[in-house]
Parts: C-alpha cells; sequence; structure tokens
C-alpha cells in the first residue's frame, strides 16, 4: 500500500463509515478499497505500537488523533467540488490520491477527476480496483507523477486536463511534511494552470503548536517513520497566496471547524489544525 500514516488516515475513514453513528464524512467505500485483512492488521497494529495510557482502544486513538483532521478536510474538499459543480462541468485535481475514493463515490458527470500520486501508489490502488471488478469512468484519470522532479501542469495536460475548465485542487495531508519553500513552489506551480477558475484546498498545522496533542501526533508520525515539518504560521501562508494570485475564500480554525462538524457526536476538532480554500 503506502506508507503507515496512509495507512492510519484510511483506516480512520473506514472505521469512521462503518462504526460511528453520526458521520461526519462517509467515506462508505474506504473499507472495501482496503480490504478487511488490511483493516485487521491496522487495527491490531494500532493496539500493539501506540498504546494510549488513558484507554487503549481504536476508537480512542481514531477519535483523538486522525478523525479530527481527516474527516474535516475531507468533507471540506468535496463539499466544495460539489458547490461549484452546480454551476457546470468542473475538474477535480487530488494531490496525493493514495487510497481515496472519490472517483467512486462520485456520481456528478460535471466531475472530471485526476489522481496524481507516485506510480508505485498508483498499481497497487490500480490492482485493489481490478480485484474488487470496479469499473473506472471515463472523467477519471491516473496522473502518474514524481512530484519531486515532474512539471505537476505538464503532467496533468499530457493526461486531458484542460486549463481553460474550473478545476479545484486539493493538497490534503500533504504540507504536514513539507517545508514553506517547497509548499510555496507547490502553489507556484498550481498557479500557472491558468489565470482564472482555480481553486485550491488544502489543510495545515499551526507553527509553534507545542500542546500535548500535537507533540502526541508528532511522535506517532515519528513512530511511523516519517517526520513532521514545522508547520506555518497563518501569515505565511497568506503571503504565499497573495504571492501567487490567489484570495482566501475560506480560512477555518479549531473553532471554526469544530462549530462547522463537530457539534454533534463526540468527535474535538484538533488544535492547531487549520484549513483553507484559496480562488484565482
Amino acid at each position: 500500500m503506502e506508507s503507515l500514516t496512509a495507512k492510519l488516515c484510511a483506516f480512520a475513514r473506514a472505521w469512521h463509515s462503518l462504526q460511528s453513528d453520526h458521520t461526519v464524512f462517509n467515506d462508505f467505500l474506504a473499507f472495501d478499497l482496503m480490504g478487511r485483512e488490511e483493516y485487521e492488521n491496522v487495527s491490531r497494529l494500532i493496539l500493539k505500537r501506540f498504546p494510549q495510557e488513558s484507554e487503549n482502544s481504536v476508537e480512542y486513538f481514531n477519535r483523538k488523533y486522525f478523525l479530527p483532521i481527516v474527516l474535516s478536510r475531507s468533507r471540506f474538499a468535496e463539499d466544495r467540488v460539489k458547490l461549484l459543480a452546480r454551476s457546470g462541468k468542473i475538474q477535480y485535481v487530488i494531490c496525493g490520491a493514495g487510497v481515496d475514493t472519490f472517483s467512486f463515490r462520485n456520481k456528478d458527470p460535471n466531475v472530471e477527476v485526476f489522481e496524481l500520486d507516485l506510480l508505485p501508489t498508483q498499481s497497487y490502488k490500480k490492482n485493489r480496483i481490478r480485484e474488487l471488478k470496479w469499473s473506472v469512468s471515463e472523467n477519471v484519470h491516473f496522473v502518474a507523477i514524481d512530484f519531486s522532479k515532474d512539471s505537476i501542469v505538464e503532467r496533468l495536460v499530457a493526461n486531458g486536463f484542460d486549463c481553460k475548465k474550473p478545476t479545484v485542487i486539493s493538497i490534503l495531508g500533504v504540507s504536514y511534511y513539507l517545508p514553506l519553500s517547497v509548499f510555496a513552489e507547490t502553489v507556484r506551480q498550481f498557479s500557472e494552470i491558468a489565470s482564472t477558475g482555480i481553486s485550491i484546498v488544502f489543510d495545515y498545522l499551526q507553527k509553534d503548536a507545542y500542546s500535548n496533542s500535537v507533540q502526541e501526533l508528532r511522535k506517532i508520525v515519528a513512530d511511523c517513520g516519517e517526520t513532521m515539518a514545522e508547520g506555518y504560521l497563518d501569515r505565511e501562508v497568506f503571503e504565499v497566496l497573495e504571492r501567487y494570485g490567489f484570495k482566501v475564500d475560506e480560512f477555518l480554525g479549531e473553532n471554526a471547524l469544530q462549530q462547522r462538524y463537530f457539534l454533534m457526536g463526540n468527535l474535538k476538532a484538533f488544535d492547531s489544525v487549520r484549513l483553507i480554500a484559496a480562488v484565482k
């Protein structure tokens, strides 16, 4: 599959769809794509590798660390896609798509999907799709890319991307591992897709966040063999967006996330996480 953190995120989406009475984001295909064996392996891994002092359960682990981040950002991005698609045909670019299931949950013919990811990850996903006998719609494109070397614009255009169509670009769960300079370069590349009609949606961790939950999340990620970057100041993010012609359309901090997504149920917005939708 992918990295261990990616597995934990996929597991969280599947677990929430299967187990929660109140679904913030219902990824009802996550379990099928992941597969029962992988799902059970990750469940056992959580209990063994990340024991919690207060309550050692899969539910507690998911609820405390992954569900608040994963569910809110997925819902945020897909709500924007649905909103813009009401006005006509759009393109939806999913960066680091991994085992995202939007391409198979989506029933709106106005949405053309471009999944960007590394070739090995896409190969794994395509094998699972074949095993499940899922059909891939004509409006879904798998774009293999090495983000460290390839031009995002060139790879998209080579796979049928139309620079004149309105486009939503989701960059979810990526910035946590990127220094600000690399994130800024990513925004710059997307700014070159077209002069207007672009929305980018992304999440990031606030710089200088030292709460216990943030420090514990950093430790979990480190135990998975990955390193989180230091995060960004809000003003740094706003400056990058302005530099490349984007204007912030929506900005959700902890309180706004709690009000929008977590008023019902037993989840609490993760502190120091931000969600932004910016337009050009």
